[in-house]
């Protein structure tokens, strides 16, 4: 990843960071064709979604806004019109050490507004384990992020969905 790449996206985190409530954190077992899925804030405008598959994690924030696409420094629009352009969709999990590790997203347009971002995650991959110590996580975009506090729930709840995803 270029580090001009980096530096952008870590700033517009930074500078458009909101922190959310750790309470907002659901666990729900493998059922009906999925694995176990841990959310946090389902329903609201801005959610998380962790996914257990046969070979990885699928990670989902839905609603993201304020997009922006790196290589030409441009906004991407947020209305049902919007258009993501080609590789302009990136997102990292970030538990809070070392450098967010970007990856490409499935973009698609959400029903009430901005985007859903999802990529897929090895179950061995470092900030996935690293979430689990993290006093904050955060899934990192080019757009609006939040920063959601790890309390001692919450990382349990997050320990039980590595360890039935790992199982499975």
């Amino acid at each position: 990843m270029s580090r001009r790449f980096r530096i952008a996206g870590l700033a517009l985190v930074l500078a458009l960071s909101a922190r959310a409530d750790a309470a907002g954190w659901a666990l729900a077992p493998a059922a009906g064709g999925h694995g176990a899925v841990l959310t946090f804030g389902a329903g609201a405008p801005l959610s998380y979604r962790f996914e257990c598959a046969a070979d990885a994690v699928i990670v989902t924030e839905t609603g993201v806004t304020k997009l922006l696409d790196v290589k030409t420094g441009n906004r991407i629009g947020d209305d049902a019109q919007a258009a993501m352009p080609p590789g302009a969709a990136m997102m990292a999990l970030f538990a809070g050490k070392g450098e967010p590790d970007f990856r490409p997203a499935e973009a698609a347009k959400n029903p009430a507004g901005g985007w859903d971002l999802t990529i897929r995650l090895p179950k061995g991959d470092k900030q996935l384990k690293a979430a689990a110590r993290s006093e904050t996580i955060s899934l990192f975009t080019t757009g609006e992020t939040a920063a959601v506090p790890m309390d001692a729930d919450a990382r349990a709840k997050w320990n039980d969905f590595l360890r039935s995803c790992n199982a499975g």
